[in-house]
């Protein structure tokens, strides 16, 4: 019997150093029926020269092979939603263009939701690599919290209402249903794709489904989005624009007094974060300029 043909789409950006290896890993799935899709977001290096290149010599892979590069540069956000508007297949793996997939990684996930016929976003574990083992150990510890998944829905929000905690990067998706329910990425929030794409998934009731199998590997390096990216104003901005977006919003309609105290409490944790954590002070004085940063975001919206 023929299996579901299943899309593996590479997210790119400036990719050119890492992408060969992300598509080889792909090629060695175990899995067969596979479509490629690349979908870059500009880049201004060979990363798309290197794919083409790399497509002609082993296109007949799969299915079908594309390659998806917009007008102009969008974010993160919009290059998730070009990934996904592109799909031709109910299930869907997303991985950067600088991870890994294991050998196994569509075979175990297409074998978990044959057993699972309910489920629409399914995670595993991720190997951390790239970095020292006691660097690779500590990302783990500190990002993945695999505890999540056990956790009622009530529970799930408020444990990632400020920063994500999921395997993201092991995300397996059945896109047909995400779409039925209005999942998408927000586009207002171009460097933050998964915690509003999450949060707003718990809103719908959607189950998170695990299981205890590696299936990526999560690349360590300095221009990496966990690294580089977090030490960046405009994704600090993000993560402001996710919590008003998405959190504030909620409390104010039920409690406008709870939910200004919640924005300090958020603006203090982030401070502490960016602060004491990376010691960046002086880089982000204008960014974080503490305490008047909490009083201009409340201007701003409620446009006062």
């Amino acid at each position: 019997m023929t299996r579901p043909t299943v899309t593996v789409s590479v997210i790119t950006y400036n990719s050119e150093k890492y992408v060969l290896e992300t598509l080889e890993s792909i090629k060695e799935q175990t899995y067969q029926n596979l479509i490629l899709q690349i979908c870059d977001d500009c880049s201004t290096d060979n990363t798309i020269e290197l794919c083409k290149n790399w497509i002609d010599k082993n296109g007949d892979r799969f299915v079908k092979t594309k390659i998806i590069v917009p007008d102009s540069n969008t974010g993160v956000s919009g290059n998730f939603n070009r990934s996904w508007n592109a799909c031709e297949t109910e299930w869907l793996k997303d991985i950067a263009g600088d991870d890994i997939l294991l050998s196994n990684c569509i075979e175990d996930n297409m074998n978990y939701v044959s057993l699972h016929p309910d489920a629409v976003l399914v995670f595993s574990r991720v190997v951390a690599f790239g970095a020292s083992k006691e660097q690779c150990k500590l990302h783990e510890e500190k990002i993945f919290d695999y505890s999540f998944f056990s956790m009622t829905l009530e529970q799930q929000y408020e444990r990632i209402k400020y920063a994500s905690c999921l395997p993201t990067a092991s995300q397996f998706c059945n896109l047909k249903k995400l779409r039925d329910l209005g999942i998408c990425h927000d586009e207002r929030i171009p460097l933050l794709e998964d915690r509003p794409k999450w949060l707003n998934s718990i809103k719908k009731g959607i189950k998170f489904h695990f299981f205890d199998i590696p299936t990526v590997k999560y690349r360590l390096h300095k221009k990496s989005l966990s690294n580089s990216g977090m030490l960046s104003p405009k994704f600090y901005e993000s993560t402001r624009l996710a919590y008003f977006y998405y959190v504030f919003q909620n409390t104010y309609d039920k409690d406008p007094e709870m939910a200004i105290r919640e924005v300090i409490k958020h603006e203090v944790w982030l401070y502490n974060v960016y602060y004491k954590f990376y010691r960046y002070y002086r880089y982000y004085k204008k960014v974080i300029s503490f305490p008047t940063r909490i009083v201009k975001h409340l201007k701003g919206y409620f446009y006062l």
